[in-house]
Order: structure tokens, then sequence, then C-alpha cells
């Protein structure tokens, strides 16, 4: 048995909780349009779900690719967001004639000033996230769920 309420479904009394595909491009459209007017973002349909931030160029580009046939888009929403987070500290940076610091710590394979790149990172896709469930009235039980995506990914650099 299920419920649906805005995208976000909770099967199984809460148990399972997954986020629909448009959720997915009304987040795509939201960054796009609302927070960042430099930013591409393409949704790639592959066999497991991964993402990557390329800038610059004339826009900076998200790609998030998306599991086929899997139902659930929350990893992939995650991702996006986790994504976005580097636009902002890439802005940041630039702004304060840090953009070295940028790349030297986006290219750093692991260790404790990738975790912390990448952890900031989680911190302002999270915020961002946040933004864009209260816009379209969504659950806020998501960033519970990104909280824990985050960790997962944050392991990773250690």
């Amino acid at each position: 048995m299920s419920t649906k309420s805005n995208g976000w479904e909770v099967a199984d009394k809460i148990t399972t909780k997954m986020i629909r595909k448009d959720i997915l491009d009304r987040a795509k459209a939201y960054l796009c349009w609302d927070i960042f007017t430099d930013l591409s973002i393409q949704m790639v349909e592959l066999q497991e779900a991964v993402s990557y931030f390329y800038p610059p160029s004339d826009h900076q580009t998200i790609v998030v690719f998306y599991e086929r046939g899997n139902p659930d888009f929350s990893v992939s929403l995650f991702l996006l967001f986790h994504e976005a987070g580097h636009c902002l500290q890439l802005q940041e940076m630039m702004e304060n004639g840090r953009e070295l610091d940028f790349w030297k710590k986006i290219h750093l394979p692991t260790g404790t000033d990738r975790e912390n790149f990448e952890r900031e990172s989680w911190a302002k896709g999270k915020n961002l996230l946040r933004e864009f469930i209260i816009k379209h009235d969504l659950s806020m039980d998501i960033i519970h769920a990104y909280e824990k995506q985050a960790a997962r990914s944050l392991k990773t650099y250690r």
C-alpha cells in the first residue's frame, strides 16, 4: 500500500520513500531558472546513478546519470543538489580570488581536505534542497534522506 504526496511516495507505512522523476525534473528547472543563470543540467539515463560538475564554460554544467527502470530518483536528486553545492563553492571562491583553491581541492583523491570540501558542498546543496522543498511544498523528510546519502558519500573520501 502506498500514498503519494507531491512526488514523495511513502510506501509500506513509511518504511520506503521514493522520489519520482517529475521531482527531479522540477529540481533541474529550479536550479537552472531560479538559482543559477549560467548553469546547464543534463539528465542521462544509465545503469547506475552518478553525477559530475563541469566548470567553467559559457555555462557551468552538471550531468546527472540515473538508473534505467528504477522508479526512485532519490540518489539522482541528492547528487544533483550536491553538485549544485560545488557550483556555489566555485562562485564563492572565484569572488574571493581563490579559484585555484577550488581546482586543487576538487582534484584531491581522498583525505581530510577533500572530505571537508565535499562536506561543504553537501551542506550548500542541502540549503538549496531545503529552499526547493519549501517552494514546491514537499516533505521535509527528504532532508533526512539527503543527509544519509551525504554521510555515505563522505565515507568514500577517507
